[in-house]
């Protein structure tokens, strides 16, 4: 899926589908925004985004203690 991330000042602000939405939700957090001082720079990125799902679990029995038994102390 072709996903638009946003970042503020080199942090990732928030991710839209579409470059439009990217765009209206930066101008409505510059909107926001109370004096020049506080101006933020920002950047878009356009990516795929991708589900990565975890590998199965291999299972191979009781793991065994290193070291002695109590009963070979």
């Amino acid at each position: 899926m072709e996903r638009y991330h946003v970042f503020r000042d080199g942090t990732n602000f928030g991710a839209a589908s579409t470059r439009e939405e990217a765009i209206d939700l930066i101008r409505a957090h510059q909107r926001r925004e109370t004096h020049p001082f506080l101006k933020a720079q920002f950047s878009i990125i356009k990516g795929e985004e991708e589900f990565i799902p975890y590998e199965p679990l291999v299972r191979s029995g009781v793991k065994e203690k290193k070291g002695k038994s109590n009963h070979e102390r």
